[in-house]
């Protein structure tokens, strides 16, 4: 079960294109067998009803929270990399028991794109036996309006953070904290990850074409560093951190081990970028 907003993610050329964590993870999973149930919210945008019927085609189960509005980001590329604007903010998307009961599965993700997802559908996913986390919906400011910046894990309120310190896994990126070489090592991240979310999640913290670094569940050992099997060129890499958080929970759930599991999930990321190249 993939839980989080759809988007329109609207391009310096004019394109208008659904997205969103539940988008790109579904797209992946689908196309590798597995089955996925979608618990989203959306507007009555033409991008945005085009997505919810994409995730229909993918999924056994969709279920959707109709909304004002959809969620929708302004994408531009300047020299410093990739900038989003928040045009228009996140409808919440709702999670209990009665929805719970109607979505069995093994897993759950999380995967809020501007904080719709509150403390209350986590504490919901309770009933499922393994739960992970993207953390990028929350660790982003959510300002209509104004330009997307990063939220310090210390800074995402403590009802939010004490419900996903009890998950299994949590997925971060290096330029969700807003890293770089100016910011410290991947070390300390993970280190500021620990202390915001305890000690009992599985932490993996993805560095682009660096790999990851991951912290197994409740260890105090050094963190260990995972190699991409391959670095792509000229592919955009929108929802690889969704993709892989989806596969990567699947895997888990299957009982493999952290790094194992890692590092499948990576090049099953690669393999899906890589089929960007030749989408037919």
């Amino acid at each position: 079960v993939i839980v989080g907003g759809l988007t329109v993610d609207r391009f310096e050329d004019g394109r208008a294109e659904a997205g969103g964590s539940v988008t790109h993870a579904a797209r992946a999973a689908a196309s590798r067998g597995m089955r996925v149930a979608v618990l989203t919210a959306a507007g009555p945008e033409p991008p945005a009803r085009r997505g919810v019927a994409e995730l229909r085609r993918l999924c056994p189960v969709v279920i959707v929270e109709d909304a004002p509005a959809t969620a929708t980001f302004e994408h531009r590329e300047d020299a410093t990399g990739r900038r989003l604007r928040l045009a228009r903010a996140a409808p919440p998307v709702r999670l209990d028991a009665n929805l719970t009961a109607s979505l069995p599965s093994r897993a759950v993700l999380f995967a809020p794109i501007a904080g719709e997802v509150d403390h209350s559908t986590l504490r919901a996913g309770s009933a499922y036996a393994w739960r992970g986390a993207i953390l990028q919906g929350w660790l982003r400011s959510t300002v209509e309006g104004a330009e997307v910046t990063p939220v310090p894990p210390h800074a995402v309120p403590a009802p939010l953070r004490e419900a996903l310190g009890t998950f299994d896994l949590l997925l971060a990126s290096r330029e969700d904290l807003n890293a770089g070489d100016a910011a410290g090592s991947a070390q300390q991240d993970l280190a500021t990850l620990r202390a915001a979310f305890g000690r009992s999640p599985a932490l993996v913290l993805t560095d682009g074409s660096r790999g990851a670094w991951i912290s197994a569940a409740g260890s105090a050992a050094p963190m260990a560093h995972v190699a991409v099997p391959r670095v792509l060129e000229g592919v955009a890499t929108v929802g690889a951190g969704d993709v892989l958080g989806a596969v990567l929970l699947v895997a888990l759930s299957r009982g493999e081990p952290l790094e194992t599991a890692v590092r499948n999930a990576m090049a099953a990321v690669v393999d899906f970028l890589e089929e960007r190249r030749h989408p037919y």
